[in-house]
């Protein structure tokens, strides 16, 4: 059986902003509410990251 690969250069990609403020359209959305969501939005990637190694890791203990 293969053994499951860390994801070190994933968490690494994810700790940067990746959009700014002019990629959104004005909605009436104030900046703080962007970047609320933003920062929401990297926490959850890394939340996926994580469960993604720690599936990999059983599936290789398999």
């Amino acid at each position: 059986m293969v053994p499951a690969q860390p994801l070190h250069n994933a968490l690494e990609e994810l700790d940067g902003p990746a959009f700014e403020r002019d990629d959104f359209a004005d909605d009436g959305c104030s900046d703080e509410d962007i970047v609320s969501l933003l920062e929401e939005n990297a926490r959850l990637r890394k939340l996926v990251v994580r469960l993604s190694e720690i599936v990999l890791r059983n599936v290789a203990d398999s």
